[in-house]
């Protein structure tokens, strides 16, 4: 019988029907008949009352067309859909009126009885013979006409997985088991029927049709707004443009609006996914897994629109900080690349602008060359991009110039201690740093040399010349050989001459 969403009174008369044609295969007693005959007269009220709905839709359609242009399309698939169904029901009321008519007709005076209630032979002649044997095979008619108008109705159903699933159950004409035996639609409908069970059953497939006119044309007419967001809730929403992260001395800066949604629509999301959706509103978490700017992108989509809307999402991940600030030691040294490391909580490293004597760099990583500078003290200051194009001050720091600690003079790494006068001879002299914080190699360009009873020999570069060499091989065990007014360079080429005296003692 009819499927989809029915009354409780046409569940009830589907219900009847049923009982009603089983108890025919036993006996049609003058009591049935009449009940097969009030069963189809509520049926028919039904269908009559489902036309008059459906017009009211097309009613409506014919106003929207008045001020809506987006109607204009749907309203062309619904009068399609009107022909189509006329043709379809007009099929069935005449398969009624020939069966009606070929068996007697109605008793006016009986409130419109099947004279032929009874009659099985013409209306299965009729029903399922063919046409060379005398039949009119009118029911495979019935079924081809009905398929192709259900095929038709799941095209204009587009995604609307509901209304194919109810068109599918309402026009289903597949072959049944009876009795063991596969039957075909036909057979297993009207086969041994009397007329007074086959007319219900034709005025329930009437019933069908109007139905399922009903739902394809209100699903066109809902489709006219189906771009159109709705929404049932509004809330305050404050949007920050320059960050939630502000300093002091800066200024907090929102966007203040209201915000619909719909809390029984909940959007389908694409690319970066909310981890919970509630009320129509996506919950959004993502794991802070790496340092720097992260810029990601996702997509919203409302069930059952064709519209997409992207939306983009930055914010910038710091690492865990802590400021641990020597007081006494904010030194920068001369002749060296002072490295700094400079960051404001909550600011992108790229839109830091330091500034400062000497100093270069970006993206937090600078160097600070203070070797030119006169002074005792250099200033840094840092300064932040804000969204606009305009810079705030982020604050400044003081720093100390000192210049190079001594060096340490050595021979084989040994500035001091006991060698023998032919190792002695041959050394190449050193200059280098102890404890200090960078990795400055030093090159040796000069020194003076002085043995025991012997003038101090100037020498160019850092290795021992023959003449020398000659005068510590004759050294008598204990003497002592002075390395002293070392000069080195720094890779720079700044001349260090703060460099310690090597003293070795010849064995």
């Amino acid at each position: 019988m009819a499927s989809g969403t029915l009354s409780p009174r046409q569940k009830m008369i589907n219900m009847m029907y049923l009982v009603l044609t089983a108890m025919l295969a036993l006996n049609v007693s003058k009591d049935i008949l009449l009940v097969l005959h009030k069963l189809d007269q509520g049926m028919t009220a039904t269908v009559t009352t489902v036309a008059k709905g459906t017009e009211n839709i097309y009613r409506s359609f014919e106003a929207q067309l008045q001020d809506n242009p987006r109607a204009a399309a749907p309203w062309e698939v619904a009068k399609e859909v009107r022909s189509k169904t006329d043709e379809v029901f007009g099929l069935l009321s005449k398969t009624r009126t020939d069966l009606i008519d070929l068996t007697g007709g109605v008793d006016e005076e009986e409130d419109g009885r099947l004279n032929g209630a009874d009659n099985r032979d013409i209306p299965e002649n009729y029903l399922l013979n063919d046409k060379s044997i005398g039949g009119q095979g009118a029911a495979k008619e019935i079924k081809a006409q009905l398929t192709a108008y259900r095929d038709y109705l799941l095209t204009v159903a587009g995604n609307d997985d509901n209304l194919k699933n109810e068109l599918n159950q309402a026009f289903d004409f597949s072959d049944v088991q009876q009795e063991g035996k596969k039957m075909t639609w036909e057979m297993a409908t009207f086969s041994e029927l009397p007329l007074a069970g086959i007319i219900p059953f034709i005025t329930d497939l009437q019933s069908r049709v109007r139905r399922m006119e009903a739902k394809s044309v209100e699903h066109l007419y809902s489709s006219i707004d189906a771009a159109t967001i709705k929404f049932d809730g509004v809330r305050a929403v404050v949007m920050p443009t320059n960050g939630t992260f502000v300093t002091q001395g800066g200024t907090y800066e929102a966007d203040v609006f209201l915000a619909a949604y719909n809390s029984g629509n909940n959007p389908e999301f694409g690319g970066i996914t909310p981890s919970a959706v509630e009320n129509g509103v996506g919950k959004l978490r993502l794991p802070a897994s790496g340092v720097g700017e992260k810029k990601l992108s996702g997509t919203m989509q409302l069930p059952g629109s064709e519209t997409v809307y992207t939306y983009d999402v930055v914010y910038t991940v710091a690492p865990p900080m802590v400021v641990i600030s020597p007081s006494k030691m904010n030194v920068l040294y001369r002749s060296v690349d002072n490295p700094l490391e400079i960051s404001v909580p909550g600011v992108a490293p790229k839109d830091l602008v330091v500034s400062g004597p000497g100093v270069s760099g970006s993206n937090g990583n600078y160097m600070a060359d203070v070797t030119k500078i006169s002074g005792k003290e250099v200033v840094i200051n840092v300064r932040v991009k804000m969204p606009d194009g305009k810079t705030r001050d982020a604050g400044s720091k003081e720093f100390r110039i000192k210049g190079l600690p001594q060096a340490v003079g050595m021979v084989y790494k040994k500035s001091e201690g006991i060698m023998s006068a032919s190792l002695l001879s041959k050394a190449e002299v050193e200059a280098g740093y102890e404890d200090f914080p960078f990795d400055l190699p030093l090159k040796v360009v000069s020194f003076e040399l002085k043995m025991d009873g012997q003038p101090p020999i100037q020498v160019q570069g850092n290795s021992i010349p023959s003449t020398a060499r000659e005068l510590i091989t004759r050294l008598r065990p204990g003497s002592t050989v002075s390395i002293r007014k070392i000069v080195a360079t720094t890779p720079k080429g700044t001349r260090v001459s703060n460099v310690g005296i090597i003293s070795i003692d010849v064995q």
